[in-house]
């Protein structure tokens, strides 16, 4: 395949123009960018372009022979096609800049919200306008009812109704931030699963706590580390993801999920439950360990954090804390008076129309469930396409909801770090970013870790054709 950047095709099946025509037009513009050439002289092999335009082979092998008769091609038995000098010449009169061409990134997941979505977030800005107005009494009656809204939103996830626990921030990362400044002491020490979102290990470290990270299995974090680690460095906190553990989309067992309960009774340690991609489950979603630990009465305190951004717009973003059962109505005050005095809360116009939308059964029955299904099916077809595109040595984690799959290959090595720069270094060449297990890592982890290479593979921000051209891409670049 050539080193050439992505060019994406886009096919119009209600026109009167034939599929192969159309995918003959649109290789007269990737050849003049010089996509899909190699050495710059000859077109891919068919069934190259079959897995990259999604055609059939008997489709591309007509668009090829319809350039071949417009005089861009030449046949050349047993070998393929090659560009002619029409083609070449046209290429350097006419060559398109590569840069027209955007490297296609998966470093980031966010989904981009749907225009009919955008439409009514419009729409509810709008509505909200009046609250600008408003005195101070009555913003803080809609504040306080907005909480019973939010809390109706987290129970259809299978949270208790509990807005009287609920903290509204101006994101997420504020949430965590008040945590780890104003609940968190600074000589406290946090375990972290192995790979972890890289904005919270940084938090953790500049408020002077110490960061330990736990080895994982497919399962979850390993009870037998954390006994482990327990000898050497105890535990004040543990920071978790069980419902789609971020980066590596691992979703954790019910099994797994009530012995960490019990881990955390016996040794005195506070959970943080960090459910960023909460509202995006597959099938069903999974128990919160909040809730766990209410059903079974357990003494363990757990802080439940919540991401919207995912849910609503990547732009509009909003964090929810739930706050552990056994505070008081005095302690849950002053939480609320010190995330009011600290500008952590969100705008009372962004609260309003966030509001306005979470109370509409559209969003929840219709645009969440479409979306979840929309990324369920990007999952499977990845997951049949697998046994193709990858070796034998990788290995594609199963994953239950969220917006990423991980991607491990090879044995464990203390070279992991090098082996992933190796494959992103590749798949960047070809026009492709991803974003190597090593970043999620502890900053201050030993050189010598020894570890699996891995990348993190989203799916959110292209298509299923682009996305298994890319899985195939990654597949090629792991056997080299």
């Amino acid at each position: 395949m050539s080193n050439r950047p992505f060019f994406s095709f886009h096919f119009h099946k209600q026109s009167h123009t034939p599929i192969y025509v159309q995918l003959a037009e649109q290789l007269q513009t990737a050849i003049l960018r010089g996509a899909f050439l190699v050495d710059g002289q000859q077109l891919i092999s068919l069934r190259d372009m079959k897995t990259v335009s999604g055609c059939s082979l008997e489709t591309v092998k007509k668009a090829y022979d319809h350039l071949a008769m417009e005089g861009w091609l030449e046949a050349v038995h047993g070998k393929g096609y090659y560009l002619t000098q029409t083609a070449k010449e046209a290429r350097l009169e006419n060559r398109l800049p590569l840069t027209d061409i955007p490297i296609a990134s998966l470093a980031d997941s966010s989904p981009r919200p749907g225009e009919e979505l955008v439409k009514r977030l419009r729409g509810a800005f709008y509505e909200s306008l009046t609250v600008l107005d408003e005195p101070s009494a009555q913003k803080k009656i809609r504040r306080t009812q907005a909480a019973k809204v939010f809390a109706d939103h987290l129970s259809r996830r299978g949270l208790p109704h509990y807005p009287e626990r609920l903290l509204l921030f101006n994101r997420s990362t504020s949430g965590f931030a008040f945590l780890a400044q104003r609940i968190m002491n600074p000589r406290d020490v946090v375990y972290v699963e192995e790979y972890s979102y890289p904005v919270f290990l940084r938090l953790l470290s500049q408020c002077g706590i110490t960061v330990r990270p736990i080895k994982m299995d497919e399962d979850g974090v390993s009870l037998a580390a954390l006994d482990s680690e327990q000898e050497h460095y105890p535990a004040n906190w543990l920071l978790i993801n069980p419902h789609y553990h971020f980066p590596t989309g691992i979703s954790y067992s019910e099994q797994r999920k009530e012995e960490i309960l019990d881990w955390a009774k016996r040794h005195n340690v506070r959970l943080v439950e960090n459910d960023h991609y909460g509202d995006l489950w597959f099938e069903q979603p999974s128990h919160p360990l909040y809730q766990l630990a209410i059903e079974k009465e357990s003494p363990v305190e757990v802080y439940y954090l919540h991401s919207l951004s995912k849910t609503l717009a990547r732009d509009l973003q909003l964090g929810v804390l739930l706050l552990p059962s056994a505070l008081n109505d005095d302690e849950l005050e002053r939480y609320r008076q010190i995330v009011s005095m600290t500008g952590a809360e969100p705008s009372l116009l962004v609260v309003e129309a966030a509001v306005r939308l979470l109370d509409d059964p559209w969003f929840s029955e219709v645009y969440l469930a479409d979306r979840r299904a929309l990324f369920h099916e990007r999952f499977l077809r990845l997951w049949q396409e697998k046994r193709q595109a990858l070796p034998a040595h990788a290995h594609m984690y199963p994953i239950s909801g969220g917006l990423n799959t991980w991607i491990e290959w090879g044995n464990p090595t203390a070279k992991a770090t090098e082996a992933e720069d190796r494959i992103i270094a590749i798949l960047k060449e070809e026009g492709l970013e991803l974003t190597g297990g090593h970043a999620f890592r502890v900053a201050d982890e030993p050189d010598d870790t020894v570890r699996r290479p891995a990348v993190r593979f989203p799916l959110a921000p292209m298509e299923e054709r682009e996305l298994k051209h890319w899985l195939h891409r990654l597949g090629a670049a792991l056997i080299r």
